[in-house]
């Protein structure tokens, strides 16, 4: 097995990606690293992203329509995604997706081991430029 150190590239990786509170791809992450350290590769940003959410550090999302994104928050929860411009938001719910399998036809016959629920709308700056368009 490899040994996981705790690098340069790995500290800087995780103090830029700390600092985002967006929900970020990896390409997004990668350009901001690139604004304050332009000798790290953008493989290597993939590939720290990518150990990071195998380790449980950070939350791979994999959202409808849209490139991975990373959450910086571990625990069970949900999010919104701006289907205009695709910002992504924490949604807080009562919704428990494996106790909502038992209100839930089509589910016999399965031991449920997960819930993706994903919530789409338009973000408030997006609504007002609709509403301007209009």
């Amino acid at each position: 097995m490899k040994d996981k150190r705790n690098t340069l590239q790995k500290r800087i990786v995780s103090d830029v990606f700390s600092s985002m509170h967006n929900h970020p791809s990896a390409g997004m992450v990668y350009d901001a690293v690139q604004e304050k350290f332009p000798g790290i590769s953008r493989a290597t940003v993939y590939r720290i992203l990518a150990e990071a959410a195998e380790e449980g550090t950070v939350q791979r999302l994999k959202l409808t329509d849209a490139n991975d994104r990373f959450d910086i928050t571990t625990k069970k929860h949900y999010h919104v995604v701006c289907r205009d411009c695709g910002a992504v938001a924490d949604v807080e719910t009562e919704i428990d997706g494996i106790g909502l399998t038992e209100r839930t036809v089509g589910c016999e016959g399965f031991t449920v081991e997960g819930c993706h629920v994903e919530f789409v709308g338009v973000c408030e700056k997006y609504q007002n430029k609709t509403e301007k368009i209009i």
